[in-house]
């Protein structure tokens, strides 16, 4: 899995997978961020969560300016940004970059877990 820092652009599928839980603080396990079209007019792609207990919730709708010239969010812009849209919820400062990694929408398969457990409350 790349890192955030060595591509150029993520496009519509990829998972960005940020080191820590924006929700849930320093020390907690990573979550997953899925790439999507929100089909919005005057904006940018959009990041909905894809693991843990908030998965389905959209995290950001990011503006038309990260577009980036294959039509995904451009990584440039991206990491230029990343304190202002990637910030814990409820410590003070933003989730740290390095650790950031990015799983093409290419290099992945989805697993069925037979016994999964429910959610929780």
């Amino acid at each position: 899995m790349p890192a955030l820092q060595d591509i150029a652009e993520l496009t519509l599928g990829d998972i960005l997978r940020l080191p820590r839980n924006y929700d849930l603080g320093p020390d907690s396990d990573p979550v997953d961020l899925l790439v999507y079209d929100a089909n919005r007019d005057g904006s940018g792609l959009g990041l909905m969560v894809a693991s843990g207990y908030k998965s389905g919730l959209v995290f950001a709708l990011l503006p038309l300016e990260s577009r980036g010239t294959g039509g995904g969010i451009d990584a440039r812009w991206l990491r230029a940004n990343w304190d202002r849209w990637f910030t814990y919820s409820y410590h003070p400062g933003p989730i740290p970059i390095q650790g950031a990694r990015v799983l093409g929408w290419d290099q992945r398969t989805l697993t069925e877990i037979e016994h999964a457990h429910s959610r929780p409350a």
